[in-house]
């Protein structure tokens, strides 16, 4: 393996790819049609929840900040959000499956990552149907121990529009991935996302969206134990097209 693909996954490749193609494609073909652009910025507060290959449960709460870039043409869009945060667990944390930390070493801080890229298509004026590729880090602050969850996954997004400045909108999906802990597969996981929320339009321009997501994960490794990762988030976002 050389150095560059050393350092990226095959799902980061892929993204970094799909974020070239869309570059490519808003500067040349695209450029015989209109594209529109948006940038945005959302804050979620955010409960992580989940049980251990023990039984034990872990519980903590916390807000991430992300940041947002979108593209639409026709009926086709795209977008792509980096969202992170930290969370800190005064009791119980989620366990490493290796290289476990010490008895009594808690408060265990985790420092969370998101990377998101979607591609979607229109299929009927209020409904689309989406592609997701995700990348998900927990490092742990203490040592710089990371577990990282890779995949590509699919989804469907709907929206209703209630009056001229709200719209009532939802979307669900479903990510199968790969689960690295310090680079070594131990492991799949399968994430599904619900999310619903109100859009209002401040003017031509801007947009303010409020919504609740959950987010549940299943966690199987190679081991033959098991555990889960629940996070329900309220968020609050606004963005402005370009």
């Amino acid at each position: 393996m050389n150095r560059f693909t050393s350092h990226f996954s095959q799902p980061k490749l892929i993204a970094i790819f799909l974020s070239a193609v869309f570059l490519f494609a808003a500067n040349s073909s695209w450029a015989q049609g209109k594209a529109h652009f948006s940038l945005g910025a959302k804050l979620d507060f955010s409960t992580w929840k989940g049980n251990n290959q023990n039984g034990a449960s872990f519980e903590d709460k916390s807000s991430m900040l992300g940041l947002e870039a979108k593209v639409q043409h026709a009926k086709w869009f795209g977008g792509l959000t980096l969202s992170g945060g930290k969370f800190e667990f005064d009791t119980t944390a989620p366990t490493r499956l290796t290289n476990p930390l010490a008895a009594s070493s808690e408060p265990v801080s985790i420092k969370r990552g998101e990377v998101d890229l979607i591609l979607g298509y229109r299929v009927w004026p209020r409904i689309a149907l989406f592609i997701d590729i995700k990348n998900v880090t927990n490092e742990w602050s203490i040592d710089g121990y990371k577990v990282e969850y890779t995949g590509i996954g699919f989804g469907i997004s709907g929206h209703r529009p209630v009056s001229p400045e709200w719209t009532l909108f939802g979307n669900f999906g479903v990510v199968p991935m790969n689960i690295k802990a310090d680079g070594n597969d131990v492991g799949d996981a399968v994430r599904t996302a619900l999310n619903a929320g109100f859009l209002y339009r401040i003017n031509h321009r801007m947009n303010l969206s409020i919504g609740l997501q959950n987010q549940f994960q299943t966690d199987d490794y190679d081991n033959g134990s098991e555990q889960t990762h629940e996070i329900g988030s309220l968020t609050i976002g606004i963005n402005a097209a370009l």
